[in-house]
């Protein structure tokens, strides 16, 4: 529009300057006919001045624009002598300028529709200049278009073939993780196979030890035992022993001492480094006794040799029962240590149920009694042990001071020395003993400063927990408080749920079938109206304001279709985006 009104503008001021121009050449005319009647009485004065043939020509010329140009007949026109006359002094110069510059009306309008025509035919030049200018662009632009739609294709080909690449080595990385992660796995599980392997050939070879041990013991089962028979009087037997005799009494012995050991513990109440050790040494003979024994021999020996021993050790308990009734005093420090330990053994093994049941009254009366007459024969030993040994030193100490009895003063301090000595090991010895009981004492009661402490935690466990057995009944307390409000809240709700629908749903259960029957007609009626409308027909979107267009026709869903212009370009617009194309379009635009 402004370059239309802009050429409406120039041809207005090239019109408005081309009457301006012949305004001013009809005003030169008027001039000039003036002057043609002024010089025609007063011209022929100067005439002689100027040459003939100058005057002449102008004359001829003067003569055919008046005919010729201005439209004057030929038969009025002046003659050439006359008109020689108007070329007088200065008037030849103006009327040269006449002649060249003064035109007619119809000259000036050939010239004006000459001027428009031209003008016509330049702005028709320019507008199709324009246009060729444009067609020109078009192509060019076409030209790029095509081009660049040729490098984005082949950018889009680079870009896919780049995208393939990528997957192809991501894919290639992953596999080779995975075949480094499963090497390593199976690795580590041939690894674990060979330590299954060798653990399993150790337990195989274990088995097959085992296996030749039981072997050997069943085949030893199957040969009979035989034991020597008792004989009261007699003090041994008069066959060999057999193994499995041997055996068992060795590990009976050794659970006695064992037993013993700690029994005399828990009388003393002493503990003593050594002695800890002597028990774990003791203890873990006797567990290697028995297994030696039941892995030697067959159970059914074993259990024979127990029943032997039993039997052995039951008449012995008898003998010693006699004795003892005989002469408390002096038949228990002539018993052998032998003798006293498979009493014990005896008794304890005379008062176990083989059922595993617990022991009866009168079995725990008697076997208490048997460990009675146990210590007290122990301590009565002990006591004649240490007189004899006393009276053994005594003895020594007199040979002893015999021999340093000659009077020499070498003997009387050999003497002197000799009981410095004896007195400072005798002290010592109390020493030590009073160390030992001291440090007993000092355990004692650092044994029962922890017990206090520990019963004092234990007082204060117990307070806190009666605290939050308290705060706990509290809570329960609450929540029964609790629970019973929400059960009669309940209970009303229920009640008036009841009662609403008692009173409100179910005296109308005529009037809701029949509201949704008409419900159900209506929309019968509005879904089979519907059903004859086009919806494409009805969706239509305003572009411009004014013209209304299907949006069918807007959508963004023709983009899928294969045979459209730009189907490649927004199909890699997809790949690069990553988007699927059965995705919804709308979605993706918004």
């Amino acid at each position: 529009m402004t370059s239309r009104h802009f050429s409406r503008d120039l041809e207005l001021a090239r019109a408005g300057s081309l009457r301006s121009r012949l305004g001013e050449r009809r005003g030169v005319l008027s001039h000039s006919n003036k002057t043609l009647r002024a010089g025609s009485s007063g011209g022929l004065r100067s005439s002689w001045r100027q040459p003939e043939m100058e005057r002449r020509g102008l004359a001829q010329e003067l003569r055919r624009w008046a005919v010729e140009e201005m439209g004057l007949p030929a038969l009025k026109a002046p003659s050439e002598e006359m008109l020689q006359r108007l070329f007088i002094g200065q008037c030849g110069d103006i009327w040269k300028f006449i002649i060249r510059h003064v035109h007619s009306q119809r000259t000036v309008r050939k010239i004006e529709g000459n001027l428009l025509w031209y003008q016509q035919l330049q702005h028709t030049e320019a507008q199709r200049t324009a246009e060729e200018e444009q067609q020109q662009r078009r192509k060019q632009l076409c030209k790029e278009i095509l081009e660049l739609r040729a490098e984005l294709q082949h950018l889009q080909e680079q870009i896919q073939s780049a995208e393939r690449e990528i997957v192809s080595q991501d894919l290639n990385c992953d596999r080779a993780q995975d075949l480094c992660r499963r090497s390593l796995l199976l690795r580590a599980f041939n690894k674990k196979r060979e330590v299954e392997c060798e653990s399993l050939c150790q337990s195989n070879k274990k088995i097959q030890f085992r296996c030749e041990q039981l072997q050997e013991i069943r085949r030893a089962s199957q040969r009979e035992v035989m034991f020597t028979a008792v004989d009261p009087d007699l003090s041994s037997s008069t066959f060999l022993e057999p193994e499995v005799m041997r055996d068992v009494r060795e590990a009976c012995q050794l659970r006695f001492k064992f037993l013993r050991s700690l029994h005399d513990d828990s009388i003393s109440s002493s503990v003593h480094p050594g002695k800890e050790d002597l028990r774990s040494l003791s203890h873990q003979q006797w567990m290697s006794m028995a297994e030696k024994v039941w892995k030697t021999h067959t159970p059914h020996h074993i259990v024979a040799a127990l029943e032997r021993l039993t039997v052995n050790s039951t008449q012995e308990l008898k003998k010693l029962q006699s004795s003892l009734a005989a002469d408390l005093s002096k038949a228990p420090s002539q018993q052998p240590k032998e003798s006293s330990e498979p009493t014990a053994q005896t008794s304890e093994r005379s008062h176990q149920d083989p059922k595993g049941t617990l022991p009866s009254f009168h079995s725990l009366i008697q076997e208490g009694w048997a460990n009675s007459v146990k210590v007290s024969s122990e301590l009565r030993r002990v006591q004649s042990q240490a007189q004899a040994l006393s009276e053994h030193l005594a003895e020594r100490i007199q040979e002893i001071h015999k021999k340093l009895s000659d009077g020499s003063e070498v003997s009387a301090l050999t003497r002197v020395a000799f009981d410095a000595e004896l007195r400072c090991v005798i002290l010592r010895g109390c020493r030590d003993a009073l160390l030992h009981e001291c440090r007993i004492l000092q355990e004692e009661a650092a044994g029962k400063k922890q017990e206090v402490k520990l019963l004092q935690q234990q007082q204060q466990n117990i307070q806190e927990a009666c605290l939050l057995l308290d705060k706990k009944q509290k809570q329960i307390q609450i929540l029964i408080k609790g629970n019973s409000s929400s059960k009669s809240q309940i209970r009303r709700s229920s009640a008036e749920a009841q009662k609403y629908v008692q009173d409100k749903l179910l005296p109308r259960p005529q009037e809701i079938v029949q509201e949704s029957q008409r419900l159900q007609d209506s929309i019968q009626k509005e879904v089979k109206h519907f059903s004859a409308i086009s919806l494409p027909a009805i969706l239509k979107v305003s572009t411009d304001g004014f013209n209304l267009v299907p949006s069918r026709e807007l959508s963004i869903n023709r983009m899928s279709n294969t045979h459209a212009p730009y189907y490649g370009i927004f199909k890699g617009i997809y790949e690069s985006l990553r988007l699927p194309l059965y995705k919804v379009r709308r979605s993706v635009c918004s």
